[in-house]
């Protein structure tokens, strides 16, 4: 982990500083800044990306004292990705975040309002509060109002929110008095609909300047590129900011942070020497992450573990198409990253995916297995849990070794490798099966539930000399089967090894005229498959057999 030494940390952020910074929890990330001489000019200095990203990061409600130094300009940026739902404002975080700036720092608030939020504040009183104006001497006040001045009468419509908005209202009536009567002057003044979609715009085209594209616009990120776009692409130029020295804090630096990740695209960032280089590269990877978050909608934005989804997606594919196109070569790598947009290289990456997602499709329209009706479950959980993966809108890889969230983003070749080779042994498998049950009423295939039964049941009738079939076993006849599996072998765990060889040797008879590759995957699918079964059945002795708990072999119910 990276130590650092708080006293050495200038006001101006590096990058250094700041990913230091973010190796510690969110309680401890607060506390090391908060224990700088000039938290609020380091701060201050941060650009708007990576403040949201710290903020996220230690948590909404406890950074108080960081919002309290910020800039407007951050505010603003934090609203903009927070409050609204697609095009239309969300009252409820609107409400949220007022409070949470009035608690952080009321005058600073009020003068932003003031200066630049009158339209947004108006239309959020509007949608959640009553307001009349009261001469003096007129008639009684309707119960459930509020007033300040004596003049104006406030009722909020939901009374979870009348106290956040009335230390509200009175944070603006104590800094600004005239400026408070005025904004609620004003109130008939505003259309709802006019002045929400006005803030809309002016959101879009401030976000759109941080790399935000709009949502149809975003959506082109997913848009899978054949690898032959980079012999074409013209090279990126360099934004003007990235030249002027002072201008240096202009380029983001949390989202960069997730290249570390990936050990061969990192390598390649370091090979190239032009730091101006290295800093397009920063602000065109920030731009690909904020172009991710509006094709979702900013939907993902939520916390700081959903952030950091994004930048590994980013990162992963981009590190996907370097190493598939480079095969490891680092200076051919840098070379791609230094005269093509990053969004580029993400869409061929990402085209390498798609072009799985066909197959499956594919295999999915045109199997057997689906002709004769069986879902994805035919193909067992593991197998069956992978190819739903690739069937979801942005295909995702499926991790049997992660227990806690199996679905990730493709990260490397050996990603893309794995799963080919998982759907050629299933094509071959399903290929096979075709053949073996082409004179087999379809009756009886429809109680296999999974293809393994098919595969044992079919198998133990031969190997026990039983006329051939996919019936399901008596329970005296399964119990023959692992006798005869497991002769020589008086303990535990039975292996049955010796009949591996038998049982592949007797499907690669269905793979008659396959292809060499096809009927290589095929032996290594049911080389697997044995290897399963072995493991299933090594510790069950033979009077424990149970037609319920059979996973392998369809055994007849009592």
């Amino acid at each position: 982990m990276l130590m650092l030494n708080l006293q050495t940390i200038s006001t101006q952020p590096s990058l250094q500083d700041i990913r230091g910074l973010l190796q510690n929890t969110g309680g401890d990330l607060l506390n090391k800044l908060l224990a700088m001489e000039r938290v609020d000019s380091f701060i201050q200095n941060l650009q708007p990306n990576d403040f949201f990203w710290i903020i996220k990061h230690i948590g909404e409600n406890d950074s108080l004292p960081l919002l309290a130094v910020a800039t407007t300009e951050q505010w603003q940026y934090l609203l903009d990705l927070e409050i609204w739902r697609r095009d239309q404002l969300d009252s409820k975080k609107v409400i949220s975040w007022l409070d949470r700036l009035n608690r952080a720092n009321a005058s600073k608030l009020a003068d932003w309002i003031y200066a630049e939020q009158n339209d947004l504040i108006a239309l959020t009183i509007l949608r959640k509060a009553e307001i009349f104006f009261k001469e003096e001497g007129e008639g009684d006040v309707p119960p459930g109002y509020f007033t300040l001045d004596g003049s104006f009468y406030i009722k909020v419509f939901d009374s979870n929110d009348t106290p956040i908005l009335e230390n509200f209202f009175r944070t603006l009536a104590h800094e600004n008095f005239e400026a408070y009567q005025t904004l609620l002057l004003n109130l008939p003044c505003y259309i709802s609909n006019e002045t929400e979609e006005e803030l809309y715009r002016l959101r879009t085209n401030r976000l759109a300047e941080y790399g935000f594209a709009s949502f149809e616009e975003a959506l082109a990120v997913y848009a899978p590129l054949d690898p032959s776009v980079l012999s074409f692409e013209t090279k990126p130029h360099l934004p003007g900011a990235l030249i002027i020295p002072e201008e240096k804090n202009f380029v983001p630096s949390l989202t960069f942070n997730s290249m570390e990740d990936f050990r061969f695209l990192a390598e390649a960032v370091n090979r190239i020497s032009d730091p101006q280089e290295v800093d397009r590269i920063r602000l065109d990877f920030t731009t690909l992450c904020n172009t991710l978050i509006a094709a979702d909608s900013f939907s993902c934005i939520n916390d700081f573990k959903n952030l950091n989804r994004i930048g590994r997606q980013a990162a992963g594919y981009i590190h996907v198409a370097l190493a598939k196109l480079c095969h490891r070569d680092i200076k051919k790598a840098a070379y791609l990253l230094q005269n093509h947009s990053l969004i580029t290289i993400f869409r061929v990456g990402f085209g390498f995916v798609v072009k799985l997602q066909w197959r499956v499709k594919h295999f999915i329209n045109k199997g057997w297995f689906s002709k004769i009706g069986k879902s994805l479950d035919f193909w067992g959980s593991t197998w069956a849990d992978a190819i739903a993966g690739l069937l979801f809108k942005h295909p995702l890889y499926f991790d049997a070794g992660a227990r806690a969230e199996p679905y990730r983003h493709f990260e490397k070749p050996e990603d893309l490798q794995e799963t080919e080779y998982l759907l050629d042994k299933l094509d071959a498998l399903d290929r096979m099966l075709g053949r073996m049950t082409e004179v087999e009423s379809p009756d009886v295939i429809f109680f296999h539930k999974v293809f393994h039964t098919l595969l044992f049941n079919r198998w133990a009738r031969h190997i026990l000399g039983l006329t051939p079939s996919f019936e399901p076993l008596s329970l005296s006849q399964a119990g023959n089967f692992f006798r005869l599996l497991r002769q020589n072998e008086p303990f535990r765990p039975y292996k049955m090894e010796h009949y591996r060889d038998t049982f592949i040797c007797e499907f690669l008879k269905g793979s008659d005229g396959f292809e060499t590759k096809a009927g290589a995957s095929l032996h290594d699918a049911l080389n697997e498959i044995w290897s399963e079964f072995s493991r299933e059945y090594e510790n069950i002795e033979i009077k424990d057999l149970d037609a319920h708990y059979s996973k392998y072999l369809l055994i007849e119910h009592k």
